[in-house]
């Protein structure tokens, strides 16, 4: 059941920071590429005779075999984004087994190469293309649009939430209606898409895409068996966000912030933040280790365990500290609004003369991130021209 929120709260599952939102793009983003290793194929997933592989990836945008969208609002993301793992090389839970092609106890380095990723808002379309390795050249594919709950089942196969009704087929949408959209492609002597793909008219929600081989339709064999090349994820948000405030300022003065969300209605009840950011802190190094138990799996953002962060409710204040403690005192400042306040004042006394990003968001309760934006502004030196 959704936990709802007043003034004070904020609903931790759906209304994340902007920060926080952008770090967490990641789990998506790297659903089939956790780690890197040679050859063509580096994880798997086994339940009930089903099975899903996942291929490789590198951090090239060529042939790294990523998924790249266009269409909507870029929003910067940290830089670098790199994913760190150390531990076992096989889970098994609830009659599922996950496998990596890796040594256990291996560390595997990882960083995404994109710098940006688009957010969109109803009515905008997504734009899709996958550069993959010339391994794939000319092979055929599917093309899945997964919704919300289909992504959902994602995480849970891949996490081993151990709910034993979860299939792998659940992944792709099978057996569910209305919840994915499957086109056929083709790749060519590149291993990269014949041309764009572009989905219209989605509305507001969480999306998945997964690029897969296409099916072997000649095969007798009836259990499922998917080899995923890529996949990744995006959100469609209600409205667009606009954001006022001085792109050039002094140092120690504190900044206003305006925001405004077009075509939301009236009677809305919106939560406003705001979060400033020097670019040179503006990274994220995510490190994860794991005996293959939940209790022995440690997850932590620039060295800061995430269970140290001392989030044990809804309340605005908690959240507030949390996101300023993995920026870092003197790297950035946040402010969260009571209700349906959309004007904000953030404290900058502390703060380096520098550039800076300005991410701002409006989240309503029930519907998690309606809106979202960016900026960019420069903090100058006291008795100085900020040109």
């Amino acid at each position: 059941m959704k936990k709802k929120i007043g003034t004070n709260g904020i609903d931790m599952r759906k209304c994340k920071l902007t920060f926080a939102a952008l770090i967490c793009i990641f789990a998506l983003i790297s659903v089939s590429a956790a780690v890197s290793e040679k050859g063509l194929w580096i994880a798997s997933i086994e339940k009930n005779g089903d099975s899903v592989v996942f291929a490789d990836h590198d951090d090239s945008q060529d042939e790294g075999g990523w998924i790249q969208l266009s269409g909507g609002q870029e929003i910067q993301l940290p830089e670098p984004l790199s994913f760190i793992y150390n531990g076992t090389n096989c889970v098994e839970k609830a009659g599922t087994v996950v496998k990596l092609n890796k040594d256990s106890n291996t560390e595997v380095n990882y960083t995404y190469p994109y710098s940006t990723h688009p957010f969109y808002t109803d009515g905008q379309k997504v734009t899709m293309t996958y550069n993959g390795p010339s391994a794939f050249k000319n092979q055929k594919v599917n093309v899945y649009l997964v919704n919300g709950s289909s992504v959902s089942s994602v995480k849970k196969a891949i996490v081993l939430a151990g709910n034993e009704s979860i299939n792998l087929g659940q992944i792709f949408g099978e057996g569910t209606d209305n919840s994915y959209i499957k086109l056929c492609a083709t790749l060519d002597k590149k291993g990269d898409l014949l041309k764009p793909i572009t989905f219209y008219s989605l509305k507001p929600g969480s999306y998945g895409i997964i690029v897969t081989l296409a099916d072997d339709e000649d095969k007798e064999n009836t259990s499922m068996e998917k080899k995923v090349l890529s996949a990744t994820g995006f959100e469609v948000v209600n409205y667009e966000l606009k954001t006022k405030a001085d792109n050039n300022m002094k140092e120690g003065d504190n900044l206003d912030v305006t925001m405004s969300l077009k075509k939301a209605p009236a009677d809305g009840k919106f939560t406003y933040g705001a979060l400033l950011i020097n670019e040179e802190a503006y990274k994220a190094e995510i490190n994860v280790s794991s005996n293959g138990t939940i209790d022995g799996t440690n997850v932590s953002v620039n060295d800061i365990d995430l269970r140290d962060l001392g989030i044990s409710s809804t309340n605005k204040s908690e959240l507030t500290n949390a996101v300023q403690t993995l920026i870092g005192e003197g790297n950035g400042t946040i402010s969260i609004s009571d209700e349906n306040q959309n004007t904000l004042s953030l404290t900058t006394f502390d703060l380096q003369p520098g550039n800076y990003l300005l991410f701002t968001g409006a989240y309503e309760p029930g519907k998690g991130l309606v809106g979202i934006d960016q900026d960019k502004l420069t903090i100058s030196t006291k008795g100085t021209s900020p040109i």
